[in-house]
C-alpha cells in the first residue's frame, strides 16, 4: 500500500514538472518568418517591404491594419502585394472596396469602416492548410521628423493586438546617407527582452527577435543628426535629443531590472532542477532496489497464481456437459475470455425460449400458408420457482409482451420498440444472473476476479511509473517494466474460472465442435434424433443453429417425411428446419434486440426522450464562426 502511494506521488509531481515546462500554442495562423526592409529617404518618407512566410489553416482573408495618427505619420501610399510562394511571383489585383472576404488574388488598401488604414488580401485556405509567402510594399509619408537637434524615426512594426505569433522577425533600416560620427547614430528597439538591435554600419541598422508571441509589440527608434534628412519638411523647432536619451535610459534600466529578475529566477530554477533530478535519482535508486525485491516476490506470486488447464482436453464432446445447465449458464462459460457474452446475448435469449418450450413453460405454433409467422403461448399455472434467475428474467419479459399469454413474433418486436428502456434493463441483467449462477455452481469465483483487477491496476501503475521514470529516474525503467510484465501475467492467471469451470467450459467447446462437424462422422457415432431437441438449444446459444439444422437434413432422411416427424413427436424439429421457423424466430429476436439498442440513441421529436438533437439555437447566446482573422499592426 505504501508503495502504491509513493508511486502515485512520483507520478503526480513529475506530471507537474512536465506541465511547468510545456508551452502549447493552438491557432490557425503562424508566421514562420517575418522580415522588414526599410529604406529611409532624405525627404523623411520610408519605403517598406515586408516578406511573410506564413502557415495558413482554415482562413479566408489576411489583414494588416495601421492605426491612423497624424502626429506619427501622414499616410500610407504606393501599396502593392505579390505572392512569392515557390519562387514564383504573382501580383494581386487591387480593388477599392472593403470586404469581409476578399476575392481570391485580390487586395485592398484603404481606410476601413473603423477609421483605420487597412490592407487585406484573399488567401482562400477556408478548409485547408498551406504554407505560403507574400511580399508587401508600401510607402510611409512623413515617417521621420526633424527636430532642432536631431532627426527621429520611431515606428511600431507590430502592435499589442497582433493575432499571429511569429517564429522569427528580422529587419533592416537603411539611412539615406552615412552618419559621419557613429556615436551620433543611435538605435533602440522595444518589445520582448530576447530581441536585439545593432548598427551594421554608419548607414544601416538591423533588428531580430525569435518566438514573438501574439499580442506582443515590436517597435524601433532611430535618432540621427538632422543633416541626414536634408529634404524633410516634417520638422519642429523643439530640442528633443535630451528628452529621448532620458526616456530611453529609463526604459533600458527597467528592462535590465527585468532581465536581472529573470536571470535570478532562472538561477533558482536551475538549482531546483538540479535538486529535483538529484533527489529523484537518489529516490530512484532506492525505488529500484525496492522494485528488484518486488520482482523476486512477483516471480513467486506467478508460480502461486492459478493455472487451471482442462483435466481432460478433447476436441469433441458428445454428451451435454451439465444436463441441468441453462443456455445462459452454458454461454457464460463458453464465451468466458474468448468472446463477449453481451455480443451474443440475443442468441442466449432465443436459446432460453427454446429450452422453456422443452420444459413445457411455453409452446410454439407455426401459422400462415407460407409458415412464416410464429405464435408463442405461455402455459398457464406453471411453477416459475423452479426456474433459474436468468430463465425467470426472460420468462417475465415474455409475460409482459401479451397479457393474454399469447403473442406472435411481430408482437414481440413491437413490444421491444415501445418499451425499450425496461426491456433492455431486464435483458442486460441476464449476464449478471448467469455469472452469479456460475459462482453458486462452483464454476466461477469472484475473489479470483478481484485479485485479477488488483494485479491489473498494479501493472498499469508500474507502466506509468516506467514512462515517467524515463526523463527523471532512468534507473527505474527496467525494473518497472519487469514489474509491469509480471503484474500483467499474474492478472491474466487470475482472470479465470475455477478448475470445475475450466473443465466444463472445455466440454461445452467440445460439444459445439461436435455439433458443427457431426455430419462428417460415422453413422454409428450420430446420436438419436430426439437428442437434437436439446442439442439445438445450445447450438442456438453458441450461434450455430443454422449450420446444425442444415446438417440434420443430410444425416437424417426421415427429416424429409413430415408425417413421420409429426407422428413421432418431432414436429418441433421439422418446423425449425423446413418451415421459416429459424428465420422468423431466431433472426427476428436478434433483429428486435439490435434495433431496440439503436432506438434508444435516436432523438425524439415527440419529447419522449432519447438522444440529443442537432437543432436549436433559439434559446439565447450563440455565435458566428467566420474566416476573417486579423493580423493587426498598430502604429
Amino acid at each position: 500500500m505504501k508503495l502504491k502511494k509513493y508511486i502515485f506521488s512520483i507520478l503526480f509531481f513529475s506530471s507537474l514538472f512536465i506541465l511547468w515546462h510545456t508551452h502549447v500554442y493552438a491557432g490557425d495562423l503562424e508566421l514562420k518568418n517575418l522580415s522588414y526592409n526599410v529604406i529611409l529617404n532624405s525627404d523623411g518618407s520610408a519605403n517598406v517591404t515586408e516578406n511573410w512566410d506564413i502557415s495558413i489553416e482554415n482562413t479566408n482573408t489576411l489583414f494588416k491594419t495601421f492605426e491612423i495618427d497624424s502626429t506619427k505619420y501622414s499616410g500610407i501610399e504606393n501599396v502593392s502585394l505579390v505572392e512569392t510562394t515557390g519562387g514564383i511571383r504573382k501580383s494581386f489585383s487591387r480593388i477599392y472596396q472593403e470586404k469581409y472576404h476578399v476575392d481570391k488574388d485580390c487586395f485592398y488598401a484603404l481606410i476601413n469602416s473603423s477609421r483605420d488604414f487597412e490592407i487585406a488580401w484573399g488567401v482562400h485556405e477556408d478548409d485547408s492548410y498551406a504554407r505560403r509567402t507574400f511580399e508587401m510594399s508600401y510607402t510611409i509619408v512623413d515617417a521621420v521628423k526633424n527636430y532642432s537637434d536631431c532627426s527621429e524615426f520611431y515606428w511600431q512594426f507590430i502592435g499589442t493586438d497582433s493575432a499571429i505569433p511569429a517564429k522569427k522577425v528580422t529587419g533592416t533600416i537603411t539611412l539615406p546617407t552615412s552618419v559621419s560620427n557613429l556615436d551620433d547614430f543611435r538605435v533602440w528597439a522595444h518589445g520582448p527582452l530576447n530581441g536585439n538591435i545593432s548598427k551594421v554600419s554608419s548607414q544601416k541598422a538591423s533588428f531580430e527577435v525569435e518566438n514573438l508571441s501574439s499580442n506582443t509589440m515590436l517597435e524601433v527608434r532611430i535618432v540621427t543628426p538632422t543633416n541626414v534628412f536634408t529634404l524633410n519638411s516634417n520638422s519642429s523647432s523643439q530640442n528633443k535629443l535630451s528628452q529621448i536619451l532620458a526616456q530611453e535610459q529609463s526604459w533600458a534600466d527597467e528592462a535590465n531590472r527585468k532581465r536581472e529578475a529573470i536571470a535570478a529566477r532562472q538561477k533558482v530554477m536551475k538549482i531546483l532542477t538540479i535538486c529535483f533530478f538529484t533527489i529523484t535519482n537518489v529516490v530512484g535508486i532506492i525505488l529500484a532496489i525496492v522494485l528488484i525485491k518486488k520482482v523476486k516476490k512477483y516471480k513467486i506470486e506467478l508460480q502461486k497464481a492459478p493455472n487451471f488447464n482442462p483435466t481432460m482436453p478433447s476436441k469433441y464432446f458428445r454428451d451435454i456437459p451439465n444436463e441441468n445447465s441453462t443456455p445462459a449458464q452454458a454461454a457464460f462459460l463458453y464465451y468466458f475470455k474468448t468472446s463477449s457474452f453481451s455480443l451474443n446475448a440475443s442468441n442466449v435469449f432465443s436459446a432460453t425460449m427454446l429450452d422453456l418450450c422443452l420444459k413445457k413453460y411455453l409452446s410454439f405454433e407455426v401459422l400462415g400458408e407460407k409458415k412464416n409467422e410464429i405464435k408463442i403461448t405461455l402455459t398457464p399455472n406453471m411453477d416459475t420457482s423452479l426456474l433459474s434467475k436468468s430463465e425467470l428474467e426472460i420468462y417475465e419479459i415474455l409475460e409482459k409482451v401479451s397479457s393474454s399469454k399469447e403473442f406472435t413474433m411481430k408482437d414481440f418486436e413491437s413490444y421491444c420498440k415501445k418499451h425499450s428502456s425496461s426491456f433492455l434493463s431486464k435483458y442486460n441483467s441476464i449476464e449478471i444472473y448467469a455469472k452469479n449462477e456460475a459462482e453458486s455452481q462452483g464454476n466461477y469465483d469472484k475473489n479470483l476476479y478481484k485479485k485479477y483487477n488488483n494485479w491489473l491496476s498494479n501493472g498499469i501503475g508500474y507502466l506509468f511509473l516506467s514512462i515517467v521514470s524515463i526523463p527523471f529516474m532512468i534507473v527505474n525503467v527496467i525494473p518497472s517494466i519487469i514489474c509491469t510484465v509480471y503484474c500483467f501475467k499474474i492478472s491474466g492467471k487470475y482472470n479465470t474460472l475455477t478448475q470445475k469451470g475450466v473443465d466444463e467450459k472445455e466440454a461445452w467447446i467440445g460439444l459445439k465442435n461436435y455439433m458443427q462437424d457431426f455430419s462428417m462422422m460415422k453413422e454409428k457415432e450420430v446420436p438419436e434424433l430426439i437428442l437434437w431437441e436439446k442439442y439445438l438449444v445450445f447450438a442456438t446459444a453458441f450461434g450455430i443453429a443454422d449450420t446444425v439444422l442444415k446438417q440434420l437434413k443430410v444425416i437424417y432422411p426421415q427429416f424429409n417425411d413430415v408425417d413421420y416427424m409429426t407422428s413421432h413427436g418431432y414436429a418441433y424439429l421439422y418446423w425449425m428446419s423446413y418451415g421459416n421457423f429459424s428465420h422468423s424466430f431466431i433472426h427476428t429476436i436478434n433483429n428486435s434486440i439490435t434495433s431496440t439498442y439503436s432506438s434508444v440513441n435516436y432523438s425524439s421529436g415527440s419529447g419522449s426522450g432519447g438522444g440529443f438533437s442537432s437543432g436549436g439555437g433559439f434559446g439565447g447566446g450563440g455565435g458566428r464562426n467566420g474566416r476573417k482573422i486579423k493580423f493587426r499592426l498598430v502604429i
